[in-house]
């Protein structure tokens, strides 16, 4: 009886003993941080900051636009868009054009422009583009030939000459001159053809220095191919106004005004 006190006493002690241990252990638990809270705080010095990191899009290499060969020779001088080239012709003093009909009540002239522009090949003009490329992209004197070579074929076939025509109603200014580029024919006793002198030329022309010989507006007529010079205003441009009709045709008052006809040639039989 007294060996089971004894033991009974012992086990309480040890446990009475025990509980300080058991509280520092638990105070050292609670000290240290969780080790998922010790990688929120942790900071990374050697990452870099996005803000700072370069936009690899701003870096990438951008391919600069196709630059064309300029235009040489007989197509100098030409626009390669059919509507700039519209605008143009319609600025200039001077137009030949053919007669299509002549309204007489209203004085005006029917014509029809022929209007010249430069058209581009696409297909050549992609093999330009394609050998520009790789010119840029050459890495040996060999690959720089070969592609300077098949730009110049390329461009020898870019460009080609072509026309649109236009209708345009062009109404006669008041005080008109039309002129005839030949004089009337002249015929002898049987009929035939016979030149003219000089002096007779020259009494044709007459005195008022204008290109020709006299006409009148009469004597022009559907099929001839004409030349017009358009009425200028104090500035030397001439103000094309483009008010319409009711029906959105552009009136022939409206209309730019001729100043002066030169019957260039006669309607082809």
């Amino acid at each position: 009886m007294q060996a089971v006190s004894r033991l009974v006493a012992f086990v309480l002690i040890s446990s009475l003993l025990g509980l300080p241990i058991l509280g520092a252990d638990d105070k050292d638990k609670a000290a240290d941080p969780p080790k998922d809270e010790g990688k929120k705080t942790k900071v990374k010095k050697d990452e870099p900051d996005k803000k700072d990191e370069p936009d690899k899009k701003d870096n990438a290499k951008k391919t600069p636009p196709a630059k064309l060969p300029p235009l040489k020779g007989k197509l100098k001088g030409y626009e390669t868009d059919k509507d700039a080239a519209e605008k143009k012709l319609l600025r200039q003093p001077k137009v030949t054009a053919t007669v299509m009909a002549v309204v007489e009540d209203k004085k005006s002239l029917r014509l029809k422009l022929t209007i010249p522009y430069v058209k581009i090949n696409q297909g050549q003009l992609q093999s330009y583009v394609n050998a520009q490329m790789s010119l840029m992209q050459a890495t040996n004197p060999q690959s720089v030939l070969n592609a300077q070579n098949q730009m110049a074929q390329a461009a020898a076939q870019l460009y080609q000459l072509d026309k649109i025509e236009k209708e345009v109603e062009w109404t006669a200014a008041d005080e008109i001159k039309v002129r005839t580029k030949y004089p009337p024919p002249k015929f002898d006793d049987k009929g035939r053809p016979k030149p003219y002198t000089r002096k007779e030329l020259q009494e044709l022309r007459g005195n008022d220095k204008l290109p020709g010989f006299p006409a009148e507006f009469s004597d022009v007529k559907a099929g001839q191919i004409v030349e017009v010079t358009l009425l200028q205003d104090k500035n030397g441009t001439r103000p094309v106004k483009r008010s319409r009709d009711a029906e959105g045709e552009v009136s022939a008052d409206n209309s730019p005004k001729i100043s002066m006809i030169i019957i260039v040639a006669d309607p082809k039989n």
